[in-house]
């Protein structure tokens, strides 16, 4: 926004909330902008406030979080989509792990994958690219719910593996649930986890360091809000914009890159 002179307005929440979400909606379309930018985890919970905007001239770009329904006759009707491919980012976990193991001379026999935020399309389509990869190899998938506090997670977590002991692989779908499988982990003093996340922390990055998670997906957010705010600009002055979604990921953290991307994380770039 600086770069382009242009007044933009932020609004958001720390957590995720539908009904927060439609009322800032509301504000949005109050505001009469030249255009807006918006996450989809619940397309439903957006769908009205894009139908809205379309129907005043307002173009939309989602970012960060597309429209699970993109392709089909549910689709929402915006411009295009700034974010990562989240089940191809599950997919490169998966095979971390897969690969992993196998130069371990191990086997996994069988993995979770947590969601911290239940019908968050973009989290579900992380499990979903985790589940391509270990179906393809005939190995079974469990799906445990989750929250955002980490001590309540741990204690899911352990509770899981005590239930099942002969799970081996883990993935975490942000920094929360990280910080709750550090918990866990620093708790029980298990070793011989397979492990990953998405996104970034500095607790994250020390997991990295410390052999506990294997990877962590980077969808480039900084990229994200960049773009949007870009093409915004470049759509209503000259009409412009590419020709389909822009993807921002994933990329892979780990211990080749980890300590690069840590000074880009602290200059406020990744």
């Amino acid at each position: 926004c600086a770069l382009l002179s242009a007044e933009c307005t932020w609004l958001g929440d720390p957590s995720y909330s539908a009904e927060a979400m439609a009322a800032y909606w509301e504000d949005a379309l109050a505001a009469a902008p030249v255009g807006i930018g918006t996450t989809a985890p619940d397309a439903d919970v957006v769908r009205s406030g894009v139908a809205s905007a379309r129907a005043a001239g307002i173009p939309v770009i989602i970012f960060n979080t597309a429209d699970a329904g993109a392709g089909t006759e549910n689709a929402l009707e915006v411009l295009f989509y700034v974010g990562a491919n989240e089940r191809t980012g599950g997919q490169s976990n998966a095979r971390r792990v897969l690969a992993q193991a196998a130069a371990d001379g191990a086997s996994v026999a069988k993995g979770v994958c947590t969601i911290q935020e239940q019908g968050h399309s973009g989290l579900e389509a992380r499990c979903a690219g985790v589940r391509d990869v270990f179906d393809e190899n005939g190995i079974a998938l469990d799906i445990l719910n989750i929250t955002n506090d980490p001590t309540e997670s741990a204690g899911l977590i352990n509770d899981y593996f005590t239930a099942n002991p002969d799970v081996n692989a883990i993935f975490m779908l942000g920094p929360n649930p990280s910080s709750a499988l550090n918990l866990y982990l620093n708790e029980s003093g298990r070793t011989g986890l397979y492990a990953t996340t998405h996104d970034t922390s500095n607790e994250i990055f020390d997991m990295i360091r410390e052999g506990k998670l294997l990877q962590a997906i980077d969808q480039q957010p900084y990229l994200q809000g960049f773009e949007t705010i870009m093409w915004l600009f470049l759509n209503s002055q000259y009409k412009l914009q590419p020709g389909g979604d822009i993807f921002t990921g994933p990329g892979v953290i780990d211990g080749s890159n980890v300590e690069a991307i840590a000074e880009l994380v602290a200059a406020g770039y990744r």
